[in-house]
């Protein structure tokens, strides 16, 4: 335990919490010498450097680069770092809109016409409009491909009968079209790469991972439900094995093999938007010795996550640093806790969240505190503040405010704020998260029944469509309540998805993850239909060493298989649920977890759980979502393993101060850090008859304390 920083933290720019710093007026060199300063006094050194709305310089031009070398020789007097960020507003991967100028490079996407035949009714296809890329008949379940038929634009329909056709969209660049990226294509990101990052590669990339730690990509998305790229069906019988085309039309009809081609197209889409776009920068990251950061849209939901990004929490593995914004002033949602995780299943160490934006003028510094205590708790490491102004001259002070740079009135916590989350970051990095329950996410079987409104888009900073499908609702809203009745009784977990199964293995009767070393005594399947072959045998082998397999409202009805060859005739393994414990109600789930798993703590006397004000979010998909005015309450407990210690975080949501016993599996007397002030000390602790240590302590309200002890 770096005991030095702990006391002393502000000499690592890397454990230094950074600002985005939005550049969004007239940038000279001597403002931003003067602005850098300003950070280097409240111990503040790593900021983005963010190109926003009001810059007056033309960005990438070599004006801009050098204002930014500029503050790269300042840097190096300040000892301080900077990271880039890749775009000039957001989303990123259109450098200033030039690339979606090109129709091509555009967002292509999927869209549907029905007809409905009467029986005896003729149809005859129209090509003059459109160019459709897939006709079908559908006779009740019965689906006929019209285009292989020797006549396709002829057809009588025997009984009454649904006509779907399908072909591909691209809007205008104007008004919506210049933001919709084809973030599958590789040909388009390669572009966007050329026209970015290699311009700051022969400006200065001599400083590339010593000043330059970095560049950050900011909130990539889906502009529509299903989107297209020219490449896609060549891709797709590469992966799949077989013809994609004639079976479009089961993306909005059901059928008996509509759950099977569902994960095949959606896996497909979520495979390619994380090669085309975000290996393709991490690749470039690593050859030229830079780390990649960034973060996704709609992170707090299922629904939103199929939405914006297919299967979005694979994209985790190719940040150096992955991310996740937190808007407006409200906690308790599970946008961490999904990115957490992921980060997790995929070995990540540092976990970035821009954080406080859009939360107003009025947001206090005890509301700050508290969001980013909450952070904390959930598992992020990074704190990139949200964000620090250049200028608020006239408009710019209404673009997602506040500036919690100088111009902000609490401004004078500052030093003491950066201070604790510092030591914070420091004390949360690099070891691991302790928890004992792994929670399957049933993206899988969501895919199946959602329906998305193809006729509305979001993406766009507005209110998106509600979600209609009754059991898409379901699965989205129980999951949310599942994962938040978990936390709200401190029993913690991790969020798997299926992707990572590959990453995990049997020991015994627990469930290891092979590039974290989390280990899990719990597995939760919630509200599955469908699971990967993958997925299969991990949990058959678990089950069959006597791992424990909880069940909330699961009856597996397909498994699926990463070539597709549950398209074709080839037989999958079953799983195995005779030894799995099932259960109608989330709490009596719960209730059985409390009762059956060891933690290595015990709150003995005082506030032991926590509540939610705010469970479940509406059935919609909001771009962005502002958390406003969410919280939770009570005390909250985490625990990290780092250098053969385990560290307790004791986090009281409360506003007033609670007293608290507790006992704690440790082999050596706890020590108690505070993270506001950087005191450590040794309150007096009994041993116990049960090994460990009985400890008793005050939290002030909203605010973290931690308890160290040796490890076993």
């Amino acid at each position: 335990m770096d005991k030095e920083f702990f006391l002393n933290p502000i000499t690592d720019p890397d454990y230094s919490v950074s600002g985005f710093w939005f550049w969004n007026d007239e940038i000279t060199d001597e403002r931003t010498k003067e602005q850098l300063a300003i950070m280097k006094r409240i111990s503040a050194n790593q900021p983005v450097v963010h190109s926003r709305f009001g810059l007056q310089n033309e960005y990438l031009s070599q004006d801009w680069f050098d204002r930014i070398k500029s503050v790269i020789e300042n840097c190096k007097e300040n000892g301080q770092k900077i990271w880039l960020y890749d775009e000039n507003n957001w989303p990123s991967g259109n450098c200033s809109w030039s690339i979606t100028l090109e129709e091509k490079y555009r967002e292509h996407y999927l869209q549907f016409e029905t007809i409905h035949l009467k029986e005896n009714e003729s149809f005859v296809l129209d090509l003059t409009g459109r160019n459709y890329i897939a006709v079908s008949a559908f006779t009740g379940d019965k689906i006929e491909d019209l285009m292989i038929q020797e006549n396709p634009y002829n057809f009588t329909a025997q009984k009454e009968t649904d006509i779907i056709k399908v072909y591909v969209a691209v809007d205008e660049y104007e008004p919506v079209g210049k933001l919709c990226v084809d973030y599958l294509s590789k040909e388009a990101i390669g572009v966007f790469i050329e026209k970015t990052h290699e311009k700051y590669l022969e400006q200065m990339g001599e400083e590339f991972g010593k000043i330059i730690s970095g560049i950050f990509m900011d909130e990539t998305r889906f502009c529509n439900a299903m989107p297209w790229t020219k490449t896609l069906p060549e891709e797709f019988l590469k992966r799949k094995g077989y013809d994609m085309l004639p079976f479009l039309p089961l993306l909005i009809r059901k059928t008996g093999r509509s759950n099977k081609f569902r994960y095949d197209y959606y896996d497909v889409i979520s495979d390619l938007y994380n090669e085309a776009t975000f290996k393709q920068v991490y690749d470039w990251c690593n050859q030229h010795n830079m780390k990649s950061m960034g973060h996704f849209l709609g992170e707090e939901t299922i629904a939103a996550q199929s939405y914006f990004g297919g299967d979005m929490l694979r994209g985790y593995q190719y940040f150096h640093v992955p991310a996740i914004d937190h808007l407006g002033n409200g906690i308790g949602s599970l946008d961490a806790k999904f990115a957490v995780s992921a980060c997790h299943s995929y070995g990540k160490s540092r976990i970035a969240c821009e954080a406080f934006g859009a939360s107003g003028w009025d947001i206090t510094y005890e509301d700050m505190v508290r969001i980013s205590n909450w952070l904390f708790q959930q598992g992020i490491n990074l704190i990139i503040m949200h964000g620090f102004y250049y200028s608020i001259r006239d408009e710019r002070s209404k673009d997602f405010p506040p500036s919690y740079f100088y111009q902000w009135k609490y401004w004078d916590y500052m030093p003491g704020y950066v201070k604790m989350a510092n030591r914070m970051m420091k004390l949360l990095s690099d070891g691991r998260h302790e928890a004992e329950i792994l929670v399957y996410t049933p993206m899988e079987t969501f895919w199946n029944y959602f329906e998305p409104d193809l006729t509305v888009k979001t993406g766009f900073w507005k209110e998106g469509p509600w979600i209609k499908e009754e059991r898409a609702k379901f699965i989205d809203n129980q999951f949310q309540l599942l994962c938040n009745g978990l936390t709200d009784k401190n029993l913690d977990y991790d969020i798997l998805h299926g992707d990572a199964a590959c990453n995990f293995r049997v020991e015994g009767k627990e469930l290891v993850n092979t590039l974290s070393k989390e280990r899990f005594q719990v597995f939760i399947l919630p509200l599955t239909e469908i699971l990967t072959v993958d997925m299969v045998r991990l949990l058959n082998e678990f089950s069959e060493n006597g791992g424990c397999i909880l069940s909330y409202e699961s009856e597996l009805k397909e498994v699926v298989a990463k070539d597709g060859s549950h398209m074709r005739t080839e037989k999958l393994p079953d799983l195995d649920n005779t030894k799995h414990i099932t259960f109608d109600k989330i709490s009596a789930l719960i209730r059985y977890c409390q009762d059956t798993v060891e933690l290595p703590f015990e709150i003995r006397k005082g506030v032991d759980e926590m509540a939610h004000s705010l469970s479940s979010y509406p059935a919609r998909l909001i771009d962005p979502y502002i958390h406003d005015g969410e919280r939770v309450y009570g005390v909250g407990v985490s625990r990290y393993i780092k250098d053969k210690e385990r560290i307790y975080n004791f986090t009281n949501y409360n506003e007033k101060e609670e007293e608290l016993t507790v006992w704690v599996d440790v082999t050596s007397e706890p020590e108690l850090y505070n993270p506001e002030t950087g005191e450590i000390s040794r309150p007096a602790a009994r041993k116990s008859s049960r090994g460990g240590y009985e400890i008793s302590f005050t939290i002030p309200g909203n605010r973290t304390l931690f308890l160290v002890g040796g490890l076993k």
